[in-house]
């Protein structure tokens, strides 16, 4: 699995063309390194159709999106994953009424969500920018 690279808006688009592909992605980037259950510690389990992972072990079943930036979203996963390209993308300020007429969502929704995608993308201070870095505005 390739992690998608990119600021192009067309393989975005064909990349991610459902909620299934969205569910795909963020399962195998999670559990990329290696499953381990979030009860008993077990490492084996079972991939399921909606690319949860069953434990073997407990049966504990963990969802591909829990405990990241898309947990509980309802309006569809594959217009988060939009919500997150655009604002990663784009050089100019994105208000939370622009996003809601674009993607179809209340403004509300879109305010809240735009606060958890500026949360998870601010710095932690871990990894410091190295090289040459360009910086807009």
């Amino acid at each position: 699995m390739e992690i998608f690279k990119g600021q192009n808006l067309i393989e975005f688009t064909e990349r991610f063309t459902s909620d299934q592909d969205c569910r795909e992605y963020l399962s195998n980037i999670k559990w990329s390194e290696q499953y381990v259950c979030r009860k008993c510690s077990h490492t084996k389990s079972q991939i399921r159709k909606d690319y949860a992972r069953t434990c073997n072990i407990c049966s504990d079943t963990e969802s591909a999106m829990a405990n990241t930036l898309f947990h509980k979203v309802k309006f569809g996963l594959r217009k988060a994953f939009f919500i997150c390209f655009e604002m990663a993308t784009t050089t100019k300020s994105l208000s939370a009424s622009q996003m809601a007429v674009r993607f179809g969502v209340q403004e509300k929704t879109a305010r809240m969500f735009m606060q958890k995608v500026r949360e998870a993308m601010k710095s932690s201070e871990d990894f410091p920018m190295k090289g040459i870095v360009n910086v807009d505005e």
